[in-house]
């Protein structure tokens, strides 16, 4: 029954997505549209079944402690609603006799948090509440976390399509198909919540910046400001001096838009560098540790393939600039194809070759621009930030993958905007050209090629289709 409920779901949301004027594209049909979304809910079920079959005690694996923990906060319902009510809306969730739920779940109360907010709660409370609807069925759970997911993927997608109507099929691949965004946003992870309040921010903030301000735009940026604060506060610190170039281009027009774009992260270095007396929170301190926390724990573990050798973090301002490159390099390139211990960091690696190759072909074929919009300083900013920040805290690879995952479509935007595919196709030409010519100087050679197969080995592909 529970699965006949699965299919009435996905066919509604299918539904939504046909009828609802946001997921309308300027480029695409709804097929195509509704494709994406069947993907990314199998990257949410692929995720399911790689810590089904990981993680067979439960209580080893992420997704399914918070399922489990939504379903004991689900089961004060029968008891005591208003309890419930409570734990879910978090009012008055504080109250003593809660404790017996809290004390029950495996991820409720986390051991550090460095003065921020618990972001595991935000996950259970999810749980909590689609097992409302769930019939207790994990797969619905991931089939509503996949939805939230492709919307704020969404969300992004429509932001900056109207400026690569010649690279759609670029745009849609960089998005959404980074292997890292197709499989640890899509299931029941705090990346997919994340992933949904911060595509919703970027599309709230940029639609308000061309002036289409509504009470339900606003109430937009608000829900979505606080699920990044509950869920993953970091990101929201990472991409502030993004946001805050853009409404400083929007209202304040100069020359030289990257004068504007140095000087905000210059603001930002001294408010780093005084955020103590600024904010009231040393931000060198939190972050060294964080990483202190992160390095004794993996050391607790009994079995850790993947863990990165780290110099320790000094809480300082110094400490923090001088591990930079290396935060960077780890966040940019690790795993890399040495460093293959099993499927998943496979994946990962050929991804990070993928990035290496984009951004050699950001430098080998780059596209001649007088100036590069201000969107593209925005996604250079918050990647970059969030990597450093990654690359600073975390020490085990497997948790690097997922956590720089939120970055990624913002990477493969970057790198389109200096990538030209003309010159792409110009060098094949070339080179094809010179393969030809080669065979021609050696008929022998082509008379064996020719003779082994019936096929042109020199050209598999048919370079002159539109690769976008």
């Amino acid at each position: 029954m529970s699965y006949l409920l699965l299919l009435f779901y996905l066919s509604a949301l299918l539904y939504l997505i046909k009828k609802v004027s946001f997921f309308h594209s300027l480029h695409f049909g709804f097929k195509i549209t509704a494709a994406v979304f069947l993907l990314k809910f199998l990257g949410g079920l692929a995720l399911y079944f790689v810590y089904y079959y990981i993680y067979p005690d439960r209580i080893s694996g992420d997704v399914f402690k918070y399922f489990d923990d939504g379903n004991i906060l689900f089961s004060a319902l029968r008891q005591n609603p208003a309890d419930y009510f409570r734990m879910v809306t978090g009012i008055g969730a504080d109250a003593p006799h809660l404790i017996q739920y809290y004390d029950t779940c495996h991820f409720w109360i986390k051991e550090f948090n460095y003065g921020l907010l618990n972001d595991n709660r935000i996950v259970i409370r999810f749980n909590a509440l689609i097992r409302l609807i769930s019939m207790g069925n994990i797969h619905i759970h991931t089939l509503f976390m996949s939805f939230l997911s492709f919307t704020g993927l969404w969300g992004i997608f429509k932001v900056f399509e109207p400026q690569f109507k010649d690279k759609k099929w670029g745009l849609l691949l960089a998005v959404f198909f980074f292997p890292s965004v197709w499989f640890w946003t899509s299931g029941l992870l705090k990346e997919g919540l994340l992933m949904f309040a911060f595509g919703m921010l970027f599309y709230f903030a940029c639609r308000w910046l061309r002036g289409n301000i509504t009470g339900w735009l606003l109430l937009g940026m608000a829900v979505s400001v606080a699920i990044l604060i509950f869920s993953k506060f970091y990101v929201l610190v990472a991409a502030l001096p993004a946001f805050m170039y853009l409404i400083l281009n929007r209202y304040w027009k100069w020359k030289f838009p990257i004068a504007q774009f140095l000087l905000v992260h210059l603001l930002l270095l001294v408010v780093l560098w005084f955020s103590k007396p600024i904010i009231g929170l040393d931000f060198p301190k939190i972050v060294a540790q964080k990483q202190h926390d992160f390095i004794n724990f993996t050391n607790s573990l009994t079995q850790v393939g993947s863990q990165i050798e780290m110099k320790e973090l000094e809480p300082t301002f110094w400490g923090m600039v001088q591990q930079t490159p290396q935060a960077l390099v780890n966040s940019f390139f690790r795993p890399s194809v040495l460093e293959i211990r099993n499927p998943l960091t496979a994946l990962a690696a050929i991804e990070n070759l993928l990035i290496l190759l984009l951004l050699l072909g950001a430098v080998f074929f780059f596209q001649q621009k007088n100036n590069l919009p201000p969107l593209f300083w925005f996604s250079v900013s918050y990647v970059l930030i969030l990597f450093v920040l990654i690359g600073l805290t975390t020490p085990i690879l497997g948790a690097l993958v997922r956590y720089k995952a939120p970055a990624l479509p913002f990477l493969g935007i970057a790198l389109l905007y200096l990538i030209d595919f003309s010159k792409i196709r110009t060098f094949l030409r070339f080179k094809r050209h010179k393969a030809s010519e080669i065979r021609n100087q050696y008929p022998v050679t082509n008379h064996i090629f020719n003779g082994a197969s019936s096929h042109n080995i020199f050209t598999p592909f048919d370079i002159d289709t539109d690769d976008q």
